[in-house]
């Protein structure tokens, strides 16, 4: 019986395969912390992937919709991982930790529909934390993940606060 399988785990190990391409180090970290994450039960895909910039898409499925609408855990959920991939790809330049601290959410739309969750740190965002990180070990950073709906709307920002810590080493 496969009924015990984890729904999507094929593309998960697709989307690892294609890290390990570019990064072995990455595709570890993903593949070490995918049973923290609850991120692929969501039906959370990863479109595009850059340097500073992610494209996370969430469909509307039976896994993640309440009447008819997107949950907004969720919501919440496409959200952090857009931060975390960037992250996570910023830590193979320069050696540090992150603690994910509290977010806040305004949802302006019903998500009945798919919502699309483009992110990117600014150049000037990234150099002021990894210069205060250089400075004093320790920081903290606001980051907004904007979500849209299918149409163009607005489905919501969502406000995410992590502290960062100066790693000694290199990640291995």
């Amino acid at each position: 019986m496969r009924h015990n399988k984890i729904i999507g785990w094929e593309r998960f190990l697709g989307v690892v395969e294609q890290v390990q391409k570019f990064s072995p180090w990455l595709s570890r970290q993903i593949a070490t912390r995918a049973s923290e994450w609850p991120f692929w039960y969501s039906g959370l895909a990863i479109k595009e992937w850059g340097e500073r910039q992610v494209w996370v898409q969430l469909p509307k499925s039976f896994r993640n919709t309440v009447e008819n609408e997107i949950s907004v855990g969720h919501l919440v959920l496409g959200a952090e991982l857009s931060l975390r991939l960037v992250l996570l790809r910023l830590r193979q330049e320069f050696p540090f930790r992150y603690r994910l601290l509290g977010s806040a959410s305004e949802i302006h739309h019903a998500a009945e529909q798919q919502v699309d969750f483009k992110f990117s740190i600014p150049f000037e965002e990234w150099e002021r934390i990894r210069l205060t990180l250089a400075r004093e070990t320790t920081a903290t950073a606001e980051f907004a993940v904007q979500a849209q709906l299918a149409d163009g709307r607005s489905c919501g920002l969502f406000t995410i606060r992590a502290a960062f810590e100066l790693e000694k080493f290199l990640p291995a």
